[in-house]
């Protein structure tokens, strides 16, 4: 049922296993043409935006109107992913765990992104002599309990001192898992097919579905910083600050922070596309493409020698700004274009036992 309806804007179901078997389609096909039938060309360039290392008295400027402006801001935390990479387990009981439970410097990930958030309201307090509180909405899954484990940390620290209130959890629903090979989904038990967090382009539909962007617009919040959990670096120094800062003071709808890509890293990078449509008309955007996708659209992994362009796409650190605004009305459409895209990772296989009590491998398709 939340599957049929999340998808409900591209036909609930039936829908999504449509667009999976066509993306297993065009994965197999060796014709570039045919991957972007849409349009009459595409191109991919280096996107430019403020170097904070360079411009670093716009920086200093930026980061004091993201602080001045955070009354006006919420949080974002999409940490329902599997967080598979890690392999995080109790020690005790052998369960997985998600992401948001990693240790890291004796704390989990979780209550280092309260941390990083209290200390940016007490800066604004030190500055402006006021005490602002901001809403935290986060985006959690059933895999690996992770709506549980969030639950329960946020109840051991009591909220972490904010109150209950400023919190708002909402539950992104598993989609199934299809095989590469076959398009066909995997089944752990009889009629039980085996189910993944559907990525974090989950969360602008989403967060319209459970009236996340009222609740937010009900604290007085026009924009929002987004962070993923894993990203244990993204509030050094002015980088959340000049972010939201720049955003506020812009009326922007949409900004990312990026940084040098290591190569090989299980991570996409953010570009410029140029496109001439079949009207004749020339487009532009900016994009991620995952790392998933690079064979898929030529884009090489960058090396330490080869100075070619793609070495210097930067890394997608899904550290965005959003105004709310306009990721509600992305969210509340009717058709496909509220969902950012479904991707495949052939990266990446998935264990699993399936109906008959065997274990499997199988490559899956990652919405």
């Amino acid at each position: 049922g939340d599957i049929e309806e999340f998808y409900d804007c591209v036909g609930g179901i039936i829908g999504y296993q449509i667009m999976a078997l066509e993306l297993l389609s065009v994965s197999k096909s060796k014709d570039s043409k045919h991957r972007h039938s849409k349009d009459k060309f595409v191109d991919f360039h280096v996107p430019t935006g403020l170097n904070l290392l360079e411009d670093t008295e716009y920086a200093s400027q930026a980061a004091l109107w993201g602080i001045e402006g955070l009354p006006e801001l919420g949080e974002i935390y999409p940490i329902g992913g599997a967080g598979d990479r890690l392999g995080l387990m109790d020690s005790d009981t052998g369960e997985s765990l998600p992401a948001a439970l990693l240790p890291y410097c004796g704390r989990s990930l979780l209550e280092g992104l309260m941390r990083d958030l209290q200390a940016r309201e007490f800066l604004h307090f030190k500055i402006f002599g006021k005490q602002c509180i901001t809403p935290v909405a986060v985006m959690t899954s059933s895999v690996k309990n992770n709506h549980e484990h969030i639950v329960a940390i946020c109840e051991r620290l009591e909220w972490f001192g904010r109150g209950r209130e400023n919190f708002r959890l909402f539950e992104q629903p598993l989609v199934p898992v299809v095989n590469a090979e076959d398009g066909k989904w995997l089944i752990s038990e009889s009629l039980l097919p085996v189910g993944k967090p559907g990525g974090h382009g989950a969360i602008w539909k989403l967060a319209c579905d459970r009236g996340v962007f009222e609740w937010l617009y009900r604290h007085g919040r026009k924009g929002a910083t987004v962070r993923q959990v894993s990203n244990v670096v993204a509030a050094t120094d002015l980088t959340l600050m000049a972010l939201a800062g720049i955003g506020l003071r812009h009326n922007k709808k949409l900004g990312f922070a990026s940084c040098e890509r290591r190569p090989g890293a299980t991570e996409g990078v953010n570009v410029l596309i140029e496109k001439q449509n079949l009207d004749g008309l020339w487009e532009y955007g900016i994009t991620c493409i995952e790392y998933t996708e690079f064979e898929k659209y030529g884009i090489s992994e960058p090396t330490a020698t080869n100075g070619s362009l793609q070495a210097s796409y930067p890394a997608n650190t899904n550290i965005l700004y959003v105004d709310l605004q306009a990721a509600q009305e992305v969210g509340s459409r009717k058709n496909a274009s509220c969902l950012p895209g479904i991707v495949l990772n052939l990266k990446k296989a998935v264990s699993y036992v399936d109906h008959l009590g065997f274990e499997c491998r199988a490559l899956r398709v990652a919405g």
